[in-house]
C-alpha cells in the first residue's frame, strides 16, 4: 500500500511541477525548481494521499543542522515514516553527483529505527540538459540504462551517452542501500505540440530503509 501511494503521488506530482513552472516562467527554465519548493510540494502531495485514506499524517522540515546542505522533509503516520531529500543538479559534473550522495547519507541519520514503522527514502532531483557530455549521461547514470525515449531526446537535440557508472552503484557503495526504484519524469510540455519537454528532467528514486 505504501509503495503504491508513493508511486501514484510521484506521478501526480508532475502536475505540481508543471503548475509551478507556468507560474514562475522563465526562472524555472533557467535554473530549475528550488529544493524547498520541490520538497514542500511533494510533501503536500503525499500527505494529501494519506488523508484520502483517512490516515492521520504530520510533516516537518529538518534544517539548520551543520551536517545538512539541504533541508530534509519528513512525513509521519502511526505506521510510516517517509524522508524526502531534494537535490538540484544545476551541474551534471562529478562534484554535484557526489554532493547528492552526501545529502542521502545525511538524511539516513534521521530514519526512525526505534519503532516498527515502514520507512522510505525518496530522492528528488531535477536537471536541465545542456550540451556537456556529463549532462547527456544523466539519464543513464540515474536509471542504470538508457531511457525508452532515447529517440525522442535526440529529436529535441539531446544525444544521450552512456554513463561510466550508475547512481544505484554509488548509493550501494556509499550508503549501503539496495533495491531502489528509479524513474525519470518530464512534467513540462512544449506549447507548440504538447509533447514532453525532454530537456527538463524530474528524477526520482525510492528506497526502503
Amino acid at each position: 500500500m505504501l509503495d503504491e501511494l508513493i508511486a501514484q503521488s510521484l506521478r501526480n506530482f508532475q502536475s505540481d511541477c508543471l503548475n509551478f513552472s507556468e507560474q514562475n516562467y522563465p526562472t524555472v527554465h533557467n535554473r530549475g525548481i528550488k529544493e524547498s519548493h520541490l520538497g514542500r510540494a511533494l510533501t503536500r502531495r503525499i500527505s494529501h494521499a494519506f488523508e484520502k485514506t483517512d490516515t492521520q499524517v504530520s510533516s516537518c522540515v529538518i534544517e539548520n543542522i551543520s551536517t545538512l546542505s539541504q533541508p530534509i522533509f519528513s512525513i509521519d503516520t502511526s505506521k510510516h515514516q517517509i524522508l524526502i531529500v531534494v537535490h538540484r543538479l544545476l551541474s551534471a559534473n562529478f562534484e554535484s553527483r557526489k554532493a547528492l550522495i552526501k545529502d542521502v547519507n545525511g538524511t539516513l541519520k534521521f530514519v526512525d529505527k526505534c519503532t516498527n514503522k515502514e520507512n522510505r527514502l525518496i530522492i528528488i532531483a531535477d536537471h536541465w540538459a545542456d550540451r556537456s557530455i556529463a549532462s547527456k549521461s544523466i539519464p543513464s547514470w540515474w536509471l542504470g540504462h538508457q531511457p525508452i525515449h532515447q529517440i525522442e531526446y535526440a529529436e529535441q537535440g539531446i544525444k544521450l551517452v552512456d554513463a561510466n557508472h550508475f547512481l544505484s552503484d554509488d548509493i550501494e557503495n556509499e550508503s549501503q542501500l539496495q533495491g531502489g526504484k528509479y524513474r525519470i519524469y518530464h512534467p513540462l510540455h512544449r506549447y507548440k505540440d504538447g509533447l514532453p519537454f525532454f530537456k527538463y528532467m524530474l528524477l526520482t528514486a525510492t528506497y526502503c530503509v
